[in-house]
């Protein structure tokens, strides 16, 4: 049980970040890892932060191409591990993250893609707001178009490679770019995943208005490119909608932007 796991961190500019990322992967109980760190257009001191670690495992890649799906797209290329598996740089792995998801691979050689519960803390890790558990188990392609995939909670999968399986993101995607990464690949498959916690998020406090109408956007966008895939009939794809709309009036209503709100209201109604 000595494969190596490639683990990918894009990085833009989070010097007061990737020190956690990086020592989380340190921590892990797994050693056979490389931890390949892209650092895409950088202009603070996230490089730096990186260089001050001093382990043969740990790559960096400076590049100035911007974008998230080129960085993890640089990532990949550099991989040698039999496994892949991300980490995104504001993230955190428990300690047992990667030998419990190699074990697990190990002793399932039928499971392509093994995830397991996920964490989501505040800005400093001192509270945890919620825990997310997978519920699917299977290949993940009709799931994964569904708006509410019960095996989708960011990028928090492990990979086996394939030689039939391309890994690729596409960068014509500014939001939502795991998703359509995973929907990819996830007919490639089986999905399974493990009762521990193998992934920690860091929600980091934003303009939250901006981000709902980003969001909205890419959920249109991404809806709109799933439905084509022809894995839903038109009743599924109009419940779909329904969802939709009912998540982002109860959104815009929490952001008290009334006008935004009624306007998914009277679309879920009618």
């Amino acid at each position: 049980m000595h494969h190596l796991v490639s683990i990918i961190v894009p990085a833009r500019d989070v010097e007061i970040y990737i020190a956690d990322a990086i020592q989380s992967v340190l921590d892990q109980t797994y050693l056979n890892w490389e931890l390949i760190i892209v650092a895409n257009e950088c202009v603070d001191n996230t490089v730096a932060k990186v260089k001050s670690f001093d382990d043969p495992r740990i790559k960096l890649i400076v590049t100035d191409e911007g974008g998230l799906s080129n960085a993890r797209n640089l990532g990949i290329g550099a991989a040698a591990g039999g496994f892949i598996c991300f980490l995104d740089a504001d993230d955190k792995l428990p300690a047992n993250s990667i030998k419990a998801r190699v074990e697990f691979m190990m002793a399932n050689d039928h499971v392509i893609f093994v995830d397991g519960v996920t964490e989501i803390y505040n800005k400093d890790f001192s509270q945890l707001l919620s825990k997310w558990t997978p519920s699917f188990k299977g290949v993940p392609y009709h799931e994964m178009v569904l708006l509410a995939p019960k095996c989708f909670c960011g990028i928090t999968w492990m990979i086996r490679r394939s030689s039939t399986m391309e890994l690729k993101f596409d960068i014509g995607w500014s939001h939502l770019e795991d998703r359509v990464f995973y929907l990819s690949i996830a007919n490639k498959g089986q999905y399974d995943f493990i009762p521990e916690v193998i992934y920690q998020i860091r929600r980091r406090p934003s303009s939250l208005m901006t981000n709902v109408e980003g969001l909205e956007s890419a959920y249109v966008k991404f809806m709109n490119y799933a439905h084509q895939l022809g894995t839903l009939n038109e009743k599924e794809k109009n419940e779909e909608w329904r969802k939709f709309h009912l998540l982002f009036c109860k959104t815009y209503l929490k952001k008290l932007s009334l006008k935004r709100a009624a306007y998914h209201g009277l679309k879920w109604l009618f």
